[in-house]
């Protein structure tokens, strides 16, 4: 991996993206070599030529873990269960998950 900006398609990197850290925030299984790779492309999209596109991939975080969150809303207020047991599990997997995000993002 150069450290030199290049021009990104932030579309086709943000795709990439997207997948693998949906994963990453539902404690899926992400494979190193994946992680890597998506760990060089934050880079690649905060460095780019001619503009860096940093503002971009934070605005689709952004977006995304809003969605996601009103998913787990909707996923604790049908459930069966007891309130507080399923907002507590999805509390957890998403604090869990967003700190592997934090560090995917470093």
């Amino acid at each position: 991996m150069s450290l030199k900006p290049r021009v990104v398609d932030f579309d086709e990197t943000w795709n990439k993206l997207l997948t693998t850290i949906k994963a990453v925030v539902m404690l899926d299984y992400v494979e190193r070599a994946t992680w890597n790779d998506r760990f060089s492309d934050i880079y690649a999209l905060c460095v780019a030529y001619p503009e860096p596109l940093g503002e971009r991939l934070y605005m689709e975080t952004k977006t995304f873990l809003e969605n996601h969150v009103r998913h787990l809303h909707k996923k604790v207020l049908d459930s069966e269960e007891k309130i507080l047991v399923m907002y507590h599990r999805n509390w957890d997997e998403y604090s869990k998950g967003a700190d592997y995000m934090d560090c995917l993002y470093r």
